[in-house]
């Protein structure tokens, strides 16, 4: 069964992403390895215009989806998956795997129906890794029923402890090894 996937919820555009960030900047000065990435939304004049990927571990964002696309772009919902977006998502993962926690921003319908990132999550969880994902509330029950019998650790953005059981969660499943 493995290692207790942890799960952010909340629901669309409520902050989980920027709580993110901050949180995976508390967790890197406490100590803790954070690897994976966060879909940063890119906004014009309010309005969400597309993602970026960026790289917790380093530091560097990337054009991921946008509402229009380009020449090669993959159509995925209403948006434009950018060229090589998966493939360095997928290589962060891959790259993470050792970190004391995998943040996973976000896993969504794409990934439910088994595409998108899913394939290089799926190896990630098989192979041990600490992960830490993002799902809005509207998609958790297909999200548990997606996870089989693996056990979820379930966080609710919002929860004025959130930070603190997440942090306290992932202490207590690193256990004593040396940090970093």
């Amino acid at each position: 069964m493995g290692r207790t996937v942890l799960v952010l919820t909340g629901p669309i555009h409520s902050g989980k992403t920027s709580f993110l960030k901050g949180a995976a900047v508390f967790w890197d000065l406490a100590g803790l390895s954070v690897g994976g990435f966060l879909n940063e939304a890119r906004l014009d004049v309010g309005r969400v215009m597309g993602y970026d990927l960026f790289d917790l571990r380093g530091g560097e964002s990337v054009p991921f989806l946008r509402t229009e696309g380009g020449p090669g772009w993959q159509r995925v919902g209403g948006f434009s998956l950018a060229p090589g977006g998966l493939e360095r998502a997928e290589s962060i993962l891959a790259r993470d795997l050792g970190a004391d926690i995998l943040v996973v921003d976000e896993v969504g319908p794409l990934e439910l129906a088994g595409c998108g990132i899913w394939p290089a999550l799926s190896a990630a969880l098989s192979a041990g890794a600490r992960c830490l994902c993002v799902v809005r509330t509207a998609i958790l029950d297909e999200f548990r029923a997606k996870m089989g019998k693996r056990r979820i650790g379930l966080f609710r953005h919002g929860d004025p402890d959130v930070l603190e059981g997440l942090t306290r969660r992932i202490f207590e499943e690193t256990g004593p090894k040396s940090r970093k």
